[in-house]
């Protein structure tokens, strides 16, 4: 088991990843602006490119969901081992992917795997970090000793996001002329979480 500071190195690693990936998702945007001579107007110009423009917004919501609930889930943590190293990397590895896999959306036919890649990697993000939780609750010695920690260790379990980024990305396998929009249904976490949670927590597994 590694030290308090090693994680806080590690977290500080992470934060600059993530800022890193917010810059690099303006970049299609830019080659966009380089087209501006060709529209008549601003409006013109983002109907145009509505893909790359819905692209952006997504992207930029969605990595700062990520880094919020990644930050939120390491607060609890005083300390790491190896599967949360590891579980780590595999976060980040989709952090850095998603500009690369924002910009094939905006340069690839609708009719590719743009889209089925992009939704892949998030997925992967989201079911990485649910397994650092995982890790978290399964071994007490690695969360903080305070109230809070063990009020987190103890509550149900968030998996709404992973089952709604599967019927996303069979959508996007089955229907890829819709494009971006089944992105869409992202949106649906917060209140199916709010069903969810006026429903009873479930057994929290893990």
């Amino acid at each position: 088991m590694a030290s308090e500071r090693g994680l806080d190195r590690l977290l500080a690693f992470s934060d600059a990843v993530v800022a890193i990936a917010l810059t690099l998702l303006v970049l299609p945007l830019v080659d966009v602006v380089a087209e501006a001579d060709d529209a008549p107007s601003v409006g013109a110009l983002v109907s145009e490119h509505s893909d790359v423009f819905l692209g952006f917004g997504i992207s930029f919501a969605v990595i700062w969901v990520l880094w919020r609930a990644h930050h939120q889930t390491l607060e609890h943590f005083a300390s790491y081992d190896e599967v949360i190293t590891g579980l780590h990397f595999v976060w980040l590895l989709t952090i850095v992917l998603l500009p690369f896999s924002t910009e094939l959306i905006s340069v690839s036919d609708p009719m590719t795997a743009a889209m089925p890649v992009y939704v892949t990697t998030l997925l992967v993000s989201v079911v990485a970090l649910r397994l650092i939780v995982r890790q978290g609750r399964r071994r007490p010695a690695l969360l903080r000793d305070d109230a809070a920690a063990q009020a987190w260790r103890d509550g149900p379990e968030d998996i709404v996001l992973i089952p709604l980024l599967a019927v996303v990305l069979v959508i996007t396998i089955v229907a890829p002329g819709l494009g971006a929009y089944p992105m869409l249904l992202l949106f649906l976490q917060a209140p199916v979480a709010w069903v969810r949670a006026r429903l009873g927590p479930g057994p929290r597994t893990g």
